[in-house]
């Protein structure tokens, strides 16, 4: 073996022996990186929704392929994770997976929207959509599929570019100004050749969000699909989440999206209603 890296197959020395312990206890700091890794290691398997190897998680973590092991180890052994005995590559586990079903189901705003999604693709067949904003990201809460819509890998859970989508647009415009430069600092990546990455025009995007009280995205997070999305307010007014349909550009025509949006903002009225909000 040469250097630091190791191939998928093999398992790293860990000679170097346990951390330096205080009174029986590993040291508070060290103590606080591992629990830190370990979270850092359980959104790297979670958001990539693929089988990571050491090597991988090692180089994107910045950090030793042995600690890495190690933490695999430890959270393969309590279930948050499980190793593919053919690859050796890692994914997450059953008690992952039970921990964020019961995460979801504790939301009380997905549990008042099921029943309006339904009815969305009752009268509809688009698929629709509950998403929350999540630092700069939109991550989808609850989802339910239109029986002739397009499929899209969305499933319940996943993050998305907040510019890129919709369900996002709908929520950034309506926060204050230093709030959305907080959120999208830096680059705004491109998922598809129509995502807007240009801060003036995501600027004037959101204004006429704003104005016409609706977002809709063109083919910006995925090719061939168009969204439209609206603001859902909590009790204080704020707000706190977004309700989309999607579906194909030929499913979604653009003579269809303004007669979509009034059922998307009745049904947003109607949750925010359920939240407590008082108009």
């Amino acid at each position: 073996m040469e250097g630091d890296f190791i191939s998928e197959g093999e398992r790293p020395s860990v000679a170097a022996g346990p951390p330096q312990r205080v009174g029986g206890q590993m040291p508070k700091s060290d103590s606080v990186k591992t629990v830190k890794r370990s979270i850092d290691i359980l959104n790297l398997l979670a958001e990539d929704g693929r089988q990571v190897g050491v090597i991988e998680l090692s180089k994107r973590l910045k950090t030793s392929q042995s600690t890495v092991y190690r933490i695999l180890s430890t959270l393969a052994a309590e279930g948050y994770v499980a190793q593919d005995p053919r690859t050796e590559k890692y994914r997450l586990g059953l008690q992952g997976i039970i921990l964020a079903g019961a995460a979801l189901n504790q939301l009380e705003i997905r549990k008042q929207a099921i029943s309006l999604l339904e009815r969305l693709v009752a009268a509809t067949s688009c698929n629709a959509n509950l998403g929350i904003l999540h630092q700069q990201h939109v991550m989808y809460i609850a989802r339910i599929d239109g029986p002739k819509s397009a499929r899209m890998y969305t499933p319940v859970g996943r993050r998305a570019p907040a510019h890129s989508t919709a369900l996002g647009k709908a929520m950034l415009a309506f926060l204050p100004q230093d709030e959305v430069e907080h959120l999208l600092r830096g680059d705004l990546a491109a998922c598809t050749p129509r995502t807007i990455t240009d801060r003036a025009a995501l600027a004037q995007d959101l204004r006429r969000t704003r104005e016409r009280g609706y977002a809709v995205d063109e083919e910006e997070f995925l090719a061939g699909i168009r969204c439209i999305g609206v603001p859902v307010r909590g009790p204080s007014g704020t707000v706190e989440a977004a309700l989309s349909l999607s579906g194909s550009v030929f499913q979604i025509r653009e003579e269809d999206i303004e007669q979509l949006a009034r059922l998307l903002q009745d049904a947003a009225y109607e949750l925010s209603g359920r939240l407590g909000y008082l108009v």
